[in-house]
Formats: C-alpha cells, sequence, structure tokens
C-alpha cells in the first residue's frame, strides 16, 4: 500500500463521518478497509491505556464473589487472592479486546450483512461490505474516547457504570437502581450506535442497489439480534443471578 493510497483511504474515513454522502461513495468505489479498521484499532488499544488503571476491577470481583455459592466459606486470605486475579484477567482481557476486538467486529458485522443482504435478494460483494462495515461502524467503535474525561475524573469507575459516564444513551438517564435488562435495553438506544445504523445502511443501499427501505429492515434486524444476544440476554443471566425482575 503507497503513502498516497493511505491518504486517500484516511481521508475517505473522514469523509463518512464530515460528508457522509460522498465518502460513502468513495467506500462503495474504492471498496477498501484497512485503514479504517487501524484507525478502529488505534482508537481503541489508546482508549484502554487510558482507561484499564482507572476501573475498578475490584469492585466488580467483589459483587460477582457475593453472589457465587461459595461466598460464605471463602477465607478473608481466599477472597482478596480472588480479587486480585480478577484485577489481572480483567486488565488483560480490556488490553487484549482494545487489540482485536475492532477488527473482529468489523469482520463479524460484514459477515452477517452480506449474508442478510443475500436473503433479502441482492448480491453484495463481500469486499464492498466488509469496506462499508469498517467505515460505517466508525463512530460506535470512536465513541469509547469520548469517555476518557469523565474517566479521568471519576477514576476509579465501577464497570456496570461505564453506559451512564456519556450521556450519549438513554441508560445514562435513567435511575441506576433499574434491573440490567431495563438499563441493557435503554443503553442500546445510543447516538453513536445509530448514527452507524444509518451510515451501514446507506452504504449498503448504495452497495446493493437495494431499496432505502429494504436496507434499512435489513440492518436493523440484525441490529436487533445483536442487541438481545449481546446485550439484553447477559443481563437477564446477571438478573437472575441477583434475584431480580427483568423491569425491577
Amino acid at each position: 500500500m503507497t503513502r498516497t493510497e493511505l491518504s486517500e483511504d484516511g481521508a475517505t474515513a473522514v469523509a463518512v463521518l464530515a460528508a457522509p454522502n460522498r465518502g460513502l461513495d468513495l467506500v462503495v468505489t474504492r471498496r477498501r478497509s484497512l485503514v479504517a479498521i487501524l484507525i478502529a484499532t488505534a482508537a481503541s488499544i489508546l482508549f484502554a491505556a487510558a482507561a484499564v488503571p482507572r476501573l475498578d476491577f475490584e469492585k466488580a470481583a467483589s459483587r460477582k464473589l457475593e453472589l457465587g455459592p461459595a461466598a460464605a466459606e471463602l477465607t478473608p486470605f481466599q477472597r482478596e487472592a480472588a480479587i486480585e486475579q480478577a484485577r489481572k484477567v480483567g486488565s488483560i482481557g480490556v488490553y487484549a479486546g482494545s487489540a482485536f476486538a475492532p477488527a473482529f467486529s468489523v469482520l463479524a458485522a460484514a459477515l452477517f450483512l452480506w449474508l442478510a443482504f443475500k436473503v433479502a435478494g441482492t448480491a453484495p460483494p463481500f469486499k464492498g461490505t466488509l469496506a462499508v462495515a469498517a467505515h460505517g461502524l466508525l463512530p460506535a467503535l470512536l465513541s469509547p474516547l469520548l469517555l476518557l474525561p469523565a474517566i479521568f475524573l471519576k477514576a476509579p469507575v465501577d464497570l456496570e457504570a461505564m453506559t451512564r459516564l456519556l450521556p450519549s444513551n438513554l441508560a445514562a438517564f435513567l435511575p441506576a437502581q433499574l434491573s440490567p435488562v431495563a438499563l441493557a435495553a435503554a443503553a442500546s438506544l445510543d447516538l453513536f450506535a445509530i448514527w452507524s445504523l444509518v451510515l451501514v445502511t446507506m452504504g449498503m443501499a448504495r452497495l446493493t442497489g437495494a431499496s432505502p427501505r429494504r436496507a434499512a429492515v435489513a440492518v436493523g434486524l440484525l441490529w436487533l439480534a445483536q442487541v438481545v444476544l449481546l446485550r439484553i440476554a447477559p443481563a437477564a443471566a446477571l438478573a437472575a443471578a441477583r434475584g431480580m425482575s427483568w423491569g425491577a
């Protein structure tokens, strides 16, 4: 990849955010995704490096131990060792995720988009679908950087409170005492997620020639499935472990 290509790909990524119609036309024409994925990965690593020392893994681990069946049998030493181990594992997990999660998210989104639009009666090229996913997901993938000022100010930050730090989603305006399910559903209604949904819908409509309505239905159904499987289902399991009702 030449310096000129890198510059043009970077300009395309910026254009998608600043002038979506022009930017997405470039994405569909060029069908290049590497630079957009690298931008998202660099942002993710930067976020992890700044946030991990300020996240309260100990509090989250302590809550998990209290919900466990053997909580009453743990000695103070065993409890402290378990919490320290959870802190180390949590830190490593965040660092590892920061390096691989953006690319994995883009690849997974591209695969499901490719399948969904095939089912919808279009014939999307996978390379073009990957490019649309890489650029369309940029708002959602870059948005964690906006959490850093709040993390610096409120450190140590409870992991469960992360979705409430940036008032870009409905959960930030709801009482923290609501059930995990209600808060997870509310957190899904996020400004940056909706921005990404709009960009992906526009890009896939351009790429496949599908009508905006058909593209919106295909992308919307995928988003709903992702919310249920990756947000609401784990939250429901957490609520069950705490003996809470879904709406409490």
